[in-house]
């Protein structure tokens, strides 16, 4: 049995004290994150649940007479009676999306239990019921009340899970997200407390997030470790694929991983700012999706322009102002579920059918990603009634982006160091009020978590909560053209690969050329199928 926050035996205790108590409405009572199995002998009923927003992972199976499951994938693939046969529309959603979503994994009959879902079963089979799911609240409406009564609720989160029995770290960024919570821990643990601060970096200065976070650990007075991330990045590859129970393409687990190593040396609890671009507002495309709803005819036209001319001198390099606006301005021709999945994901639709074989399309469904992608955007009957496109953008986020990538991240990272991570910023209450706030007080002045910036600007260096949106990321588009080139073509061009008949190719002949000849950037579309493309070598 899992635990609320980790797996220690007194957590366990607790959870089972519960149970005798309320059973399994036990789950509207707990906080935090945990996966747990409660058996009960004398009702003979077996009780899966997983926490709502899913920081921890449950994998289950059903065999002919019996139901398996395990915290880790490997494992139960493990199990002799599992049939480990790839379901194939799964490399559909993985090369579209990175990864894989739930509740579908890589393998034909094993599932991920779902987030805020409870499976439970006696002598049959059973379908998970959601017992959670996001909702939206009546804020306050003074914004100053409004805005005390956020404050005390971040500052409950953050305190409720230093609770320990030995010292907590943070994960220091030096963004937005990690500098309030380690203020916030400071705060209550007092400049003598001692809190203990870990933040890595790389040579290359825009993934560098060291100065900064040496500049907010002495302005809070942390004891502060510096990690410096040099990295064989082919070995790293090799890394990434062994720690996934799946293929999983977002680069950026290399320095959770390496940060998740550095911090474990020195303590066993951890605190992260993971959620608050999710909750408060803080993504790119949160504001990208704010322009398109509110936009003019007039203001339309002109970005129309713009972005033609823009073509005639944009770099090819993702990152740049001049891309982000051609992206920006191909998104408004399309609904505002499409374009929110242009966003979102590696491959565009216009793509999809030139990336893969006609042999391989023919046994899946090309359209069902984006229709999937878009309906979950649009909603059904449970979902909130939403009266913005950034809440619809953060609520999708919330039931994918962040169980499937982000969370999955930052559990294998931690879990592979033996690490207790916690995100008060993913406290269910919290979510209720990211969602319920107003646009206004999550993006403004072209910056998001508006509200956050102006809440806790007094515990924080001036100047701080100014600087850009990075996190923890990797050199990815150089590695590519660089250490990572002869990688690159011995995994992605090589006969074995291409021969499995999933991709064209001359389509991945076209990506591997362009970006290594600077024609253009497929950094994450390259480093996602080299991932894919080991994990099979490895795993068959």
């Amino acid at each position: 049995m899992g635990s609320a926050s980790g797996t220690n035996q007194s957590a366990a205790e607790v959870l089972l004290h519960l149970y005798r108590r309320l059973g399994r409405d036990m789950l509207g009572h707990l906080r935090g994150r945990f996966a747990m199995a409660t058996y009960d002998a004398k009702q003979k009923n077996l009780l899966l649940a997983r926490d709502r927003l899913g920081e921890k992972p449950l994998w289950y199976a059903w065999l002919n007479d019996r139901l398996v499951f395990a915290t880790e994938g490997k494992a139960l693939a493990g199990h002799p009676a599992i049939n480990r046969s790839i379901r194939p529309q799964a490399i559909v959603e993985y090369a579209l999306l990175g990864y894989i979503p739930h509740p579908g994994t890589l393998y034909d009959e094993v599932y991920k239990l779902s987030p805020g879902n409870v499976l439970e079963c006696e002598d049959h089979r059973t379908l998970p019921r959601r017992y959670w799911r996001p909702s939206l609240i009546e804020l306050p409406t003074s914004p100053a009340e409004r805005a005390e009564w956020v404050r005390h609720r971040i500052e409950q989160a953050v305190e409720l899970r230093m609770e320990a029995g030995g010292p907590v770290g943070a994960l220091l960024s030096g963004g937005v997200d990690s500098a309030i919570v380690t203020a916030l821990m400071v705060k209550r643990a007092g400049r003598s407390g001692g809190v203990k601060t870990f933040t890595a970096g790389f040579s290359d200065k825009y993934f560098d997030e060291r100065t900064a976070a040496r500049r907010l650990a002495e302005y809070l007075g942390t004891q502060h470790t510096e990690l410096l991330i040099e990295p064989d990045p082919a070995t790293m590859l090799d890394r990434t694929v062994a720690l996934h129970d799946e293929p999983f393409g977002d680069s950026s687990t290399i320095p959770t991983f390496l940060i998740c190593q550095a911090a474990r040396q020195h303590v066993t609890v951890a605190i992260t700012g993971d959620g608050g671009d999710e909750i408060f507002g803080g993504y790119d495309r949160y504001r990208a999706m704010m322009l398109a709803e509110r936009m003019t005819p007039r203001q339309y036209l002109f970005v129309r322009i713009a972005a033609n001319v823009a073509r005639l001198f944009a770099s090819n390099e993702e990152r740049s102002r001049l891309r982000r606006l051609i992206r920006f301005s191909n998104g408004l021709t399309k609904t505002f579920a499409s374009q929110y999945f242009s966003y979102r994901a590696l491959f565009q639709e216009e793509d999809i059918e030139r990336l893969f074989t006609k042999p391989f399309a023919e046994t899946v469904d090309l359209t069902a990603v984006p229709a999937w992608f878009t309906a979950l955007y649009e909603g059904d009957d449970d979902t909130p009634e939403f009266d913005n496109e950034v809440a619809r953008a953060q609520h999708h986020d919330l039931m994918t982006y962040l169980p499937d990538d982000l969370l999955v991240k930052s559990d294998t990272a931690s879990t592979a160091n033996a690490l207790d991570l916690r995100a008060p910023l993913l406290d269910h209450d919290l979510i209720a009020i990211g969602l319920s706030l107003p646009p206004e007080q999550k993006i403004k002045n072209r910056r998001g978590k508006a509200i956050l910036r102006e809440l806790f600007a007094d515990c924080l260096p001036p100047g701080h909560l100014e600087g850009t949106k990075r996190g923890f990321g990797v050199p990815l588009g150089d590695w590519l053209r660089n250490e990572l080139a002869g990688p690159l073509r011995e995994t992605l061009l090589d006969k074995s690969f291409l021969d499995r008949g999933l991709f064209k190719p001359t389509a991945i002949y076209g990506l591997v050329n362009d970006h290594l000849s600077g024609r253009d950037d497929h950094r994450h579309r390259l480093w996602a199928l080299m991932v894919l493309a080991k994990w099979l070598e490895q795993n068959g």
